[in-house]
């Protein structure tokens, strides 16, 4: 039982610290309307420190947990393929 235990907060965790940092993310997760979530690449990460390395996984593990898919659309300069 300590894994489950230890797996429950550290899933408690997850939830609240993307809930905190990126409500608005939190909340199109949350859309039942909507099965992809579209991301600027500089959205996370923009001055490449590492914590925002990490949040990105999160704000990615959280989407995965509301059954999105998560998609990154590269900066303006930058062809996207269509």
């Amino acid at each position: 039982m300590p894994e489950q235990d230890e797996f429950a907060r550290r899933k408690s965790h997850l939830i609240a610290v993307v809930e905190q940092e990126l409500p608005d993310f939190a909340r199109m997760c949350r859309d039942d309307g909507a099965d992809i979530v579209l991301m600027h690449q500089d959205a996370f990460a923009a001055s490449l420190h590492e914590d925002e390395y990490n949040l990105l996984g999160m704000a990615i593990k959280f989407a995965g947990m509301h059954d999105k898919h998560v998609q990154i659309i590269p900066g303006n300069r930058e062809p996207i393929a269509v």
